[in-house]
């Protein structure tokens, strides 16, 4: 009987020594510092901006920033129609240059709907100040699907330069005259 209770005992204390090893260790995981950040978050106007070009379709919008526009294009059946200068990309920033590119958002009506096929093209591209194409952004079809253009690399614009954006577009000679295409395309700006 007193082998049983030196075997219990060992096992107590062995037990409590483990308990109270388990307690400092977490007691000592707890233990942490904080770091303080206070940003400051200043209202300031868009260092790139559209701006309305020469071609500038009449019943188009331009959100009052100039970082939003709504271009009102035609499309005539069997015949590219050019607006070579609707709008503008512009470099506010007298001191910097910064980067931008096109990416596609949306389409509509969607690929695979037959009012897709009331259009050839819709294509655009960015010119830079000299009228050299720098970048392609073109909406093809193929029957009744669009084929959307990938994202371009990002461009340059220098400071204080204006950049064009040049659009074609046609639809098919047998297009029905109220087909219409929603795009939205994003400008990512690098700033």
């Amino acid at each position: 009987m007193e082998i049983k209770k030196i075997l219990f005992r060992k096992e107590m204390k062995l037990i409590t020594l483990l308990l109270t090893s388990l307690l400092i260790a977490s007691a000592s995981a707890t233990v942490y510092y904080s770091m303080v950040m206070q940003p400051q978050v200043s209202v300031t106007g868009a260092s790139i901006k559209f701006v309305a070009g020469d071609d500038y379709p009449a019943t188009s919008s331009m959100g009052t920033n100039s970082t939003w526009v709504r271009l009102a294009l035609k499309a005539y059946p069997n015949a590219t129609l050019t607006y070579d200068e609707p709008l503008n990309i512009s470099n506010t920033d007298a001191s910097s240059s910064h980067t931008f590119r096109l990416r596609h958002v949306s389409i509509s009506p969607a690929s695979g709907t037959a009012m897709v096929g009331n259009f050839s093209f819709i294509n655009f591209v960015i010119k830079n100040a000299a009228g050299v194409a720098q970048a392609w952004f073109n909406y093809n079809t193929t029957g009744n699907t669009w084929n959307t253009p990938p994202t371009t690399s990002y461009l340059t614009l220098p400071a204080s330069a204006k950049w064009v954006l040049y659009v074609e577009t046609k639809a098919v000679a047998t297009a029905n005259t109220s087909a219409a295409a929603n795009i939205q395309i994003a400008v990512d700006v690098q700033e």
